[in-house]
């Protein structure tokens, strides 16, 4: 087709569009909001995962985790790997936690309890594990009283200030009084679990240079994958984890959800290109005498069909422009008003990226020229006595 055609087609699909306002705002707007409901779905999906995956690095991991190997219960010569650690760069902070097992008594309620006994000033430094609290006030250096979780708490019907006797592992026992209930959003955490100092701890377990784990901070998260190897080499271990590694699991779920909002997003557009061809065909029926006429002064078959694609194609930049626009606008606005999740105890907000725009842009576009295909066809097709003649 020759360039002045063309310019023609492209002169005729405009004026139509100008003339026929509805048809223009409805096929406009379904593409505006099929293109928005892109942008913004994915840009939660990605909010969402991204402050899951914080919220459990600052809860419950570091960005390496050092483990005893797997015959063992402890890693031994705490003091002298922690040295190692203060020298090395890119070690911005770490702390040991000792994970042991006893039980809780109040009342007449006695349960089994997770007992995680951690340095708390260093501890600060790592994670926020000690400031998530639904009541009470935090652990200091010196305390001798525990930190419980809500569930636990919940179960035995304890509350702030309560004393309560722990048994630990080796038969060794203790009244405790309750000063605060953590509440952290991570399962594991908040089922059964007491909260006390290290110091506090080998008093009666006497660990003294053993710990469960070692928590590395680095100055940047993303370096943990090339510093794993560094750690190990320098302070002589076997096992040691990045946080990508230890969080893996919500990784996954997060790629189970991200596979249902695809398809709630897939549902849209197909409502949509339904929407816009429909609109479309109708359309063309309405021009049939219109579309004879310009095929009986010499408008060839390829000529009306390149019309309809045209117009399809203005349809798709106009509806996708004003998609983009609403989609990042919206998502702008759940990334800065964020709403309280009260189970994982974690605020979700919005992210907007750039890249969802171009998948937004070039999905919807696409869509909407495919949803042109079969009215452009069927206008193609036009036979000119019938369509003259109605």
């Amino acid at each position: 087709m020759k360039f002045s055609e063309l310019k023609a087609a492209f002169f005729y699909a405009r004026r139509d569009i100008i003339k026929e306002k509805k048809v223009f705002f409805f096929i406009t707007a379904a593409i505006i909001f099929a293109t928005a409901n892109i942008i913004v779905v994915n840009g939660f999906m990605d909010g969402i995962a991204n402050d899951l995956i914080d919220n459990s690095i600052e809860t419950s991991v570091g960005h390496l985790n050092v483990y005893p190997r797997d015959d063992d219960r402890f890693i031994e010569g705490i003091g002298f790997k922690e040295q190692k650690l203060a020298s090395m760069e890119d070690v911005v902070a770490f702390s040991s936690r000792s994970y042991v097992g006893g039980t809780l008594s109040l009342r007449d309620i006695t349960t089994t309890v997770n007992i995680i006994a951690v340095d708390v000033e260093n501890e600060r430094k790592i994670t926020k594990l000690l400031e998530k609290l639904d009541k009470g006030s935090t652990l200091e250096p010196d305390d001798r009283d525990i930190l419980i979780s809500y569930r636990l708490a919940e179960d035995m019907k304890a509350d702030v200030g309560d004393d309560v006797t722990i048994v630990f592992e080796n038969g060794a026992s203790k009244i405790y009084k309750i000063k605060g209930i953590v509440h952290t959003g991570m399962y594991e955490l908040d089922v059964d679990t007491v909260f006390m100092s290290k110091t506090e701890l080998n008093q009666h377990l006497d660990f003294g240079d053993k710990a469960s784990i070692i928590l590395v901070k680095l100055i940047d998260k993303d370096m943990a994958e090339a510093k794993k190897l560094v750690i190990i080499d320098e302070l002589g271990v076997f096992k040691v984890k990045t946080w990508i590694e230890e969080i893996e699991h919500i990784v996954k779920s997060m790629g189970a959800w991200s596979e249902f909002s695809n398809m709630v997003i897939a549902v849209g557009l197909i409502a949509s290109a339904i929407s816009v061809g429909v609109i479309i065909f109708i359309n063309v029926v309405h021009k049939r005498r219109q579309i004879g006429i310009m095929k009986a002064i010499g408008a060839s078959n390829s000529f009306v069909f390149i019309v309809f694609i045209i117009e399809a194609g203005l349809f798709a930049i106009l509806g996708v422009t004003g998609g983009d626009i609403l989609g990042y606008y919206g998502t702008r606005y759940f990334e800065t008003h964020p709403f309280w999740e009260p189970i994982t105890r974690t605020w979700f907000r919005a992210r907007f990226y750039p890249y969802l725009l171009y998948n937004a842009s070039i999905v919807s576009f696409g869509i909407t020229i495919i949803a042109g295909i079969y009215p452009a066809l069927k206008a193609r097709n036009t036979n000119i006595i019938k369509a003259i003649w109605g």
